[in-house]
């Protein structure tokens, strides 16, 4: 298989396959990697099945769905093997990827319904049928609407995969406007930024990129294929990479440049890069007049920000900020001024993302070789579905909550002006915001949310200030959680339906879109080993159950709620899944069949660029051009361009708490893996050694953290490789379900010590605006 020139050989595939990236070189000396079979696999499969077989699916460790063929021998799968076909994840299967094979045999999954029959929390269970759950849950649902004449007072929450596209049937079907998704805590400020120039969110193609910045992406270990594989693997000769990060880490180890920036400035970094292009007319001139809007405006702007002056600010040499601009034009537009994927960091974000797009698109680095890109997708097609209107749905509280209460914005210079004050002014409707959204319900205005339908997010680890999150909790007089392990959320549930694993089931289709789109699904590679259900079978089974209580219809046309059972429940839900996928792929004859083989399809293996760079294309802002200056953000009291304001930073003897990832966890998701819990067993605090020297603090001291809102205990990791000011501990330990045995107790929280700002334009979290103290435990 070619892509773009780069060749497959049967050599690199070995390579690859052998679980390239940091977490790969860690598998060969872990015993559980030797065979899975020795994990619980002993016990014969349900089926009784015999015989080898090698079946297409992809992965659900993280959120990029790479290719695999499983290995299964007698119904038990033996090993996860990376799929050569595969090009987004360029033929690699990472070690999380590999330990997926343990999922499916945990001995700790959720393998029946429960239903509390103790205090909330105190780990009493009483087992019961998937159909006394679905007829509970639809019940519960019918109560609370009856109850409060207010669909909207059930909060349905959900994370990201191909099921939730299945958890928003039942929302649907029930018809809660309160909806709420992982964006606000990750990408949702990236997303803003780069949207409110481009009209869109890019990729970046950092396999042809001769030039690249990158902000605190670190892609050596926060895995995001193909970007991960292509900096260590397929990087171009002659490319270089610079990287911004407080704390050294294994992309900095990768980059030709490491500058410690200092946290919360990369905005003034960004600004002298565009000062020193526009002073020394290094820009492409014909791309600006042709495709932008605001130049003159921003030509004005960025005066104020030379080099010389960001050096005072984000303690990067002025000499450096020169070089970094001049390199940047000279490889334009094969450069790149990378978006990154989580930036929940401060709450003038989406100001910091949007210079990012500017300095892109002020050198034409847009749809071209080695730029910044947009995404096309594989097209499938779509339902056409039309749930019926229900009167007794309030607007979302998030929304409605407007004017009532202010943003949390820490007091310095960026809450001055720029920043809305009291809404998030363009949340998706189907995301929300989840700090906003649980202020809101905490302070019940304008109406009260009193139960949860929960999927796969486990939010009391994800959001920011964890005993604020335990407050909402208590306001909850039902909790229904679906997943395959028993997380926090699931624990402080009232009701619990398992999930199978992702290798017991079949997911729709989804196309990724990017530069190289394919399109992928799953097909079940073993039965379900303790005869769970997927997602699409419990909300055929919840609605099924909705449907034969009349009080939960009769806000709705009657007419509208015939054709809902007729088109949707009886047309979709009580259908085969298999069935919607033929549908999703109807449009590419043979496609359905390639995938059951090779478990992806696609269009073309090779790029297209320069759509968007044709006379009269109209772009999706108000001036239909690229905006340097932003009309609707001025039109919103905003700051049509970037503007910087100081952030704070922390008082003698105060450290700024940061986030990052490694390779190895995923989220909340994956501690509890054997597998994965034998590479990082607990967490530790990145302290640097000249302060750890001033704390009388050696390496592997326990410590105490201490914030506004809460205080967590560890072990001290002191190193040369973080800034002074800052300190880090990784994400997913320090667990309150006793059911996760491995990291139970074990290391420290992060949403235990984090407060909860806010980034009012996007509604993103602000992550790193937390200080801590550091003392000896």
């Amino acid at each position: 298989m070619k892509l773009s020139g780069m060749s497959l050989s049967r050599r690199r595939f070995l390579a690859a396959s052998g679980g390239a990236v940091a977490a790969g070189v860690f598998a060969a000396n872990l015993t559980t990697f030797k065979a899975v079979a020795s994990s619980g696999h002993d016990a014969p499969a349900p089926t009784g099945e015999k015989g080898e077989k090698h079946i297409a699916s992809s992965c659900e460790m993280c959120v990029n769905k790479c290719g695999f063929f499983a290995h299964v021998v007698d119904g038990k799968i033996k090993k996860l093997n990376p799929n050569p076909k595969f090009f987004k994840s360029r033929a690699m299967l990472c070690a999380r990827g590999n330990a997926g094979a343990e999922e499916p045999y945990n001995h700790e999954r959720l393998t029946t319904p429960l239903v509390r029959v103790g205090e909330r929390g105190e780990g009493k269970w009483k087992k019961i049928s998937y159909e006394e759950a679905f007829k509970m849950l639809a019940e519960k649902l019918a109560e609370h609407k009856v109850k409060n004449q207010n669909r909207s007072s059930v909060l349905f929450a959900s994370s990201e995969g191909f099921q939730e596209h299945m958890f928003h049937y039942l929302v649907q079907s029930y018809g809660s406007l309160n909806t709420v998704r992982h964006p606000t805590l990750c990408l949702s400020s990236v997303i803003q930024g780069w949207s409110s120039v481009f009209g869109v969110f890019p990729d970046a193609d950092m396999h042809n990129a001769m030039f690249a910045i990158m902000f605190g992406s670190n892609r050596a270990e926060a895995i995001v294929t193909p970007d991960s594989i292509d900096i260590q693997k397929n990087r171009p000769k002659g490319q270089q990479i610079v990287y911004l990060d407080p704390r050294y880490t294994a992309t900095a180890a990768k980059a030709d440049k490491w500058y410690p920036v200092k946290p919360g400035t990369d905005l003034a970094f960004v600004l002298a890069l565009i000062n020193v292009i526009i002073s020394e007319n290094l820009h492409d001139e014909a791309f600006v007049n042709e495709y932008t809007h605001g130049f003159e405006e921003l030509k004005a702007h960025v005066k104020q920000y030379t080099p010389e002056w960001a050096e005072n600010e984000c303690e990067i040499p002025a000499s450096e900020i020169y070089w970094t601009a001049r390199e940047f034009a000279k490889y334009a537009p094969r450069s790149i001024a990378y978006p990154g994927r989580r930036t929940s960091w401060y709450v003038n974000d989406v100001y910091f993302r949007r210079a990012c797009a500017i300095l892109s698109a002020i050198c034409g680095c847009w749809d071209t070789e080695g730029g910044i890109c947009p995404k096309s997708p594989v097209p499938i097609k779509k339902y056409d579905v039309l749930f019926p209107y229900y009167e007794q749905a309030e607007s979302r509280i998030d929304v409605a909550s407007y004017g009532a209460f202010a943003n949390n914005l820490p007091d310095d210079e960026r809450s001055s002006s720029g920043l809305p004050k009291d809404s998030c002014t363009y949340l998706s409707e189907k995301d929300g915001s989840w700090t906003r959204l649980r202020d809101a319900v905490l302070r019940e205005d304008p109406y009260k949310v009193d139960a949860m339908v929960i999927y796969k997010q486990n939010f009391i680890e994800a959001v920011p200030n964890r005993k604020k999150t335990m407050q909402m909790i208590d306001k909850m007089e039902f909790i229904c959680a679906i997943d395959i392990q028993m997380t926090e959320a699931a624990y402080y549930a009232d009701l619990v339906i398992p999930e199978s694993t992702y290798l017991e089931r079949w997911d729709v289709v989804h196309s990724l879109s990017g530069i190289w789109p394919i399109a992928t699904f799953r097909q079940a590679v073993v039965e379900p080993v303790f005869k769970t259900k997927s997602m699409f079978d419990i909300a055929q089974g919840v609605v099924n159950e909705m449907v034969k209580i009349p009080e939960l219809w009769d806000d709705a046309d009657e007419f509208e709620v015939d054709d809902f059972k007729d088109e949707i429940v009886d047309g979709i839900l009580n259908k085969p899944i298999q069935d919607y996928i033929k549908y999703q792929l109807s449009g590419h004859p043979g496609a359905y069949e390639q995938m059951l083989k090779e478990g992806v399809f696609y269009l073309s293996d090779k790029p297209t660029y320069g759509n968007t760079r044709k006379p009269g294309y109209r772009f999706k802002t108000r001036t239909g051009k690229i905006e340097l200056l932003n009309v609707k953000y001025v039109a919103e009291g905003l700051d049509g361009l970037p503007t910087y304001r100081a952030p704070r930073q922390p008082e003698p003897g105060k450290y700024r708490f940061i986030l990052g990832r490694h390779a190895w966890n995923t989220h909340t998701g994956t501690q509890n893996n054997g597998f994965l819990w034998e590479i990082q067993k607990e967490n530790t605090l990145w302290l640097n050694s000249a302060e750890a020297k001033k704390l009388n603090i050696v390496d592997g001291d326990r410590v105490k953290v201490t914030s506004s809102v809460g205080e967590q205990e560890l072990a001290a990791y002191v190193t040369e490789k973080i800034r002074p000011d800052c300190v880090f501990y990784a994400h997913g330990f320090g667990r309150l379900s006793p059911q996760l045995s491995h990291v139970y107790n074990k290391g420290a929280s992060q949403a235990e010590i984090l407060e909860d700002y806010i980034e009012p334009i996007s509604g993103n979290a602000a992550l790193h605006e937390t200080f801590v103290t550091i003392t000896k435990a």
